[in-house]
């Protein structure tokens, strides 16, 4: 991304932080950046545009995050478990990326959020999937679909983080009870139990 554009992202994200998106204009922005209209649409053809460039933009240093702050982990059970945690961690944080996600119905334009969600969703998904594929390819998860898994990770992810629609008891969240909670539940879904002794095969 050249520099200019990155700039025009970086002052628009505090218009649209501060204002929301339907009152933000590209009038607006482009007094932000102290620039012309024509150099802002050479860039971005509407604001729309600028709003997905802008949340692609925080999607990918969100993901970035958090895979620096889970370190090298080889295991695949371990490397889900800490995805899990870390992740809950980032989202329960307050920036930009979740106010999108958690406020998008009051800041932003209702019908941009199903699609926003959507991008961020296919991307964890994807690694969650790559993680199960892995370690199924090792004997450590059940014979289970992938795809199917990692969709059903990810909802539960939601459900806990970002799209959380119950209140969790202050004093358990600080202790990471709930994460805990996810994660147990994770793992043993996930698991592959040893063969019970005395247990006929066949």
């Amino acid at each position: 991304m050249d520099d200019l554009k990155g700039y025009i992202l970086d002052k628009a994200q505090v218009k649209f932080d501060r204002f929301g998106l339907k009152k933000t204009t590209m009038d607006d922005i482009s007094r932000e950046c102290k620039i012309s209209k024509k150099t802002l649409y050479k860039h971005f053809v509407s604001k729309e545009d600028l709003f997905i460039s802008l949340f692609a933009r925080e999607t990918r240093r969100g993901r970035e995050i958090i895979f620096a702050r889970m370190g090298d982990i080889s295991d695949p059970m371990e490397r889900l478990i800490q995805l899990t945690k870390t992740a809950i961690g980032y989202f329960n944080e307050d920036h930009f990326l979740t106010r999108i996600l958690k406020d998008d119905q009051a800041l932003f334009s209702a019908f941009l959020g199903a699609k926003y969600h959507s991008m961020l969703e296919q991307e964890i998904i994807a690694v969650i999937a790559d993680i199960i594929r892995e370690g199924k390819g090792k004997g450590q998860f059940r014979d289970v679909d992938e795809a199917v898994m990692a969709y059903a990770g990810i909802k539960l992810f939601q459900a806990f983080s970002y799209m959380r629609t119950t209140e969790f008891l202050p004093e358990k969240l600080a202790q990471g009870y709930y994460t805990e909670a996810l994660v147990d539940l994770f793992v043993h879904a996930l698991q592959k139990q040893p063969t019970e002794k005395g247990a006929v095969s066949g």
